[in-house]
């Protein structure tokens, strides 16, 4: 079963604005769940066009690259010290492929959680988030956190929890319920049907209940909705999130890869893509064959 676990999370960044939005919201979640921050940059092939620092330095070789990174991160590090009290931060400067380095570093430090900025884009079609981003939500042994420029708001009141009738939907419940629980927010449990699932209502809406009553067992309140004839879910999800004013979503990372053939499928790739909101990316986990709702759900 997957839980919150918060007590060291890994920020990483590239210095960009959606980056230090990033930080903001990393920091703020620590400080609010009395987590230690890792402050990562991954120095990769091309340092030699290093050029985050205004003024613009020249950088002649990778030792040089990673003494300006160190203070860079550095002084990030003394900003957030002083504007969230009480937090531990630690930088980390290392070279090398950014995906493996990051990967390696959370598996290390068995780290609960990564926040990263991303890049989003007007078209639907387009599902283009950034190399980096896409590899480590795949291969991430932890849940992540991403944002786009436009998640400008912290705090987490109301927190968006699709449902559909995927094999590892209900794999995100418990966590989310615990991320509630934590921000005393509401959960708004939406079950999405396709226009081709009329026959799936009754079994949603059964699982409906079931993510409402474990709510409530963990004292959390809940709203649910079911949404019928959807032609595209993500779109369906993220209209959802605008519509009840939520500020985070949180989903699977394969939601549905057995049909697209990707380990973070399409549904996956464009909500990340086009919330406003930040949007929280949690990795299925093997079960036992025959394991229900019932079993995933009890000692929430």
């Amino acid at each position: 079963m997957i839980h919150l676990n918060t007590k060291k999370i890994i920020i990483t960044t590239d210095f960009s604005d959606t980056a230090l939005l990033a930080i903001k919201h990393g920091a703020f979640l620590a400080q609010y769940t009395k987590g230690e921050i890792f402050l990562v940059h991954i120095i990769t092939r091309h340092w030699e066009k290093f050029n985050v620092f205004t003024p613009s330095i020249t950088i002649d070789n990778i030792e040089t690259a990673s003494i300006a990174v160190q203070a860079k991160l550095e002084q990030l590090a003394q900003d957030i010290r002083k504007e969230y009290n009480g937090i531990t931060v630690t930088t980390v400067v290392n070279s090398g492929n950014p995906t493996a380095e990051i990967i390696k570093f959370a598996k290390e430090i068995n780290a609960g959680l990564i926040v990263m900025g991303t890049h989003g884009y007007s078209a639907w079609e387009d599902l283009t988030i950034g190399s980096n981003a896409l590899k480590v939500l795949t291969k991430s042994p932890c849940p992540v956190l991403t944002m786009s420029e436009h998640a400008n708001k912290f705090g987490y009141k109301k927190i968006v929890l699709p449902i559909d009738t995927s094999e590892h939907t209900r794999h995100k419940v418990v966590l989310t319920l615990e991320l509630a629980k934590q921000f005393s927010a509401q959960i708004y449990a939406v079950g999405i049907l396709a226009d081709d699932e009329e026959n799936k209502k009754h079994a949603m809406q059964v699982m409906l209940r079931q993510v409402d009553t474990a709510a409530k067992d963990k004292g959390v309140a809940c709203t649910t909705e079911l949404v019928e004839n959807v032609k595209n879910r993500a779109v369906a999800t993220v209209n959802y999130c605008e519509k009840v004013g939520g500020d985070l979503i949180s989903i699977m990372t394969d939601q549905d890869a057995e049909l697209s053939g990707f380990f973070l499928g399409p549904y996956a790739l464009q909500v990340i893509h086009h919330s406003k909101v930040p949007v929280l990316s949690i990795k299925a986990e093997d079960q036992p064959d025959g394991a229900s709702w019932g079993d995933m759900l009890a000692g929430t």
